[in-house]
């Protein structure tokens, strides 16, 4: 099978283009010049090109694809555009030049995220509401995606942890410490592993699943979640009082420093809004329906975390 990833120099792209190696299949990765993780994912075709900007995808238009997985986007970014720059503009132009491609892919597989769809209990078939640039821009490229006259598979994961993961990672060194903020014991939001993130994937391909899906290892608190990672760290986790309010202004601090460095920072308006949220769940029925059920727990996916963090003097 000849699959491309994008994004593979990251996160959760290392991760899928790692899977589809071991899986003997054949893999190119579309990628800048920074190497990232793309050194742990064994042999690739290294294509060289920028979601930003089309002249650079043209070698893309001369090739054929059963399976493109599109992971490659912003999470966090300097600017409020930069969001629509790379998420939406940048899935715009990757689609554009796989028409021009001898013969459509296969199937593309984008990974988009519960942020398109918005806070609260999602259920699938419930009407988007994303609340931050982020999530607004990944719903915009989805449609991108269902209009683009390609077999597509829309995922929508929840916060993702993992090793060579470095968001969640703030909140384990923060458990290391032994201290989570009071109101980690009401915020409830669902949470998932890398690895099951790749398993539901190789699964929805095998199934020929078509459409959008949520993807979930479960709901929980961050409080939960810390104690449970506290217990392996052998820490004991205490609460300390903070109150919302008072990130609002540091918020503001954050920001100026943001436009004083242009760099994407931890905290931000975008952040804080989602912060405010009770809760970020998504039910998967769609994926459960198909007899999916992750394959990982989420205790032993802390432990592989949290071992990996330790091995490389991450925690």
């Amino acid at each position: 099978m000849r699959v491309l990833v994008t994004g593979a120099t990251g996160f959760v792209g290392s991760h899928v283009a790692q899977t589809m190696v071991e899986r003997g299949y054949e893999v190119s990765v579309l990628m800048r010049s920074r190497v990232g993780w793309l050194k742990e994912v064994g042999k690739v075709e290294k294509i060289m090109g920028d979601l930003t900007q089309p002249h650079t995808l043209e070698a893309l238009s001369q090739r054929v694809f059963d399976l493109v997985i599109h992971a490659g986007g912003l999470t966090s970014a300097p600017e409020i555009q930069d969001y629509y720059r790379v998420n939406t503009l940048g899935t715009c132009n990757l689609v554009r030049a796989l028409r021009r491609s001898p013969q459509p892919p296969g199937l593309f597989v984008y990974i988009s995220s519960l942020a398109a769809a918005g806070p609260g209990e999602m259920s699938e078939g419930d009407p988007e509401r994303p609340i931050t640039p982020y999530g607004e821009s990944k719903l915009y490229a989805e449609f991108i995606v269902m209009d683009s006259g390609f077999p597509f598979l829309i995922l929508r994961p929840p916060v993702i942890f993992g090793p060579r993961d470095s968001d969640v990672l703030r909140f384990f060194q923060m458990v290391k410490r032994g201290w989570l903020p009071s109101f980690s014991k009401r915020k409830r939001l669902s949470i998932l592993y890398v690895k099951n993130l790749v398993a539901a994937l190789e699964f929805l391909v095998e199934k020929k699943g078509k459409g959008s899906f949520f993807l979930s290892d479960g709901a929980y608190t961050w409080w939960d979640v810390g104690d449970m990672a506290a217990g392996i760290l052998g820490v004991n986790l205490k609460v300390f009082s903070l109150h919302q309010g008072v990130l609002t202004p540091l918020t503001v601090l954050s920001q100026f420093y943001r436009c004083l460095r242009g760099r994407a920072l931890l905290l931000s308006k975008e952040k804080l809004r989602q912060m405010k949220e009770e809760a970020w769940i998504c039910k998967p029925q769609r994926l459960s329906a198909l007899g999916f059920s992750p394959p990982i727990p989420l205790k032993a996916a802390l432990e592989e975390t949290l071992k990996w963090y330790r091995d490389r003097d991450y925690l």
